[in-house]
């Protein structure tokens, strides 16, 4: 059910009353070439993509139990432009999310039943995943993903092949909470914020090195 209101002549959508049954806790947009489409996480548990009709309606797709105790973050991946699948279509949509099963996972959408499933799960915190962010994917040759966590640490994960595994790199580890990561627009600089009331910026070298540029004053 679509729920669209006006309120001073400004047309007003809201998520349907039972998509979650918890607080939500996220929401991203969705490349434009997607179309105008947002994904939200909840916790309880569940993610959820809201697109747009042709027709000016709106459509809801809940993934239920995509983290244990709840979703904390989500990011769409930059849109796979120009390029094919194995089978000879189109790239599917990707998303990741964070929750406080202390993972990172990625979802992939089938382009042909335009349903949603988990294709990898990331293991490398001990605590919840507080924020992911997927690198802009224009001036970078590899998929590369940002998290943090409760437990201090932020992890940069790359993958440079469909056929290899997602690499892990402990960038940042602190005696606090890590809350966000927010890539550049050129998706080589990482801002991380953290509970020792600042923000971090690092940038990956020429040997693949992580180097931090500056903390805020």
């Amino acid at each position: 059910m679509t729920n669209v209101g006006r309120t001073n002549d400004t047309q007003v959508y809201t998520t349907p009353s039972n998509l979650h049954q918890s607080s939500v806790n996220c929401v991203d947009w969705a490349p434009h070439q997607v179309g105008l489409c947002f994904a939200c996480g909840s916790s309880d548990g569940s993610l959820s993509v809201v697109s747009q009709r042709n027709d000016g309606g709106w459509d809801a797709q809940k993934i239920p139990d995509a983290h244990a105790l709840g979703v904390t973050s989500v990011s769409w991946a930059p849109f796979q432009a120009g390029t094919s699948s194995e089978n000879g279509g189109t790239m599917p949509n990707y998303l990741v999310s964070g929750g406080c099963d202390n993972c990172v996972r990625i979802w992939a959408q089938n382009d042909k039943t335009a349903t949603w499933a988990e294709v990898c799960c990331l293991e490398g915190h001990t605590d919840w995943v507080r924020d992911v962010a997927w690198a802009p994917g224009a001036w970078v040759p590899k998929n590369t993903i940002a998290s943090c966590s409760q437990d201090g640490t932020v992890i940069v994960w790359t993958l440079g092949d469909a056929s290899q595994d997602w690499q892990e790199n402990v960038i940042q580890k602190v005696d606090v909470p890590v809350w966000s990561v927010s890539w550049s627009l050129t998706g080589d600089i990482l801002a991380c914020s953290d509970g020792n009331n600042s923000v971090t910026l690092w940038k990956e070298a020429l040997d693949g090195e992580w180097q931090k540029l500056s903390d805020s004053m």
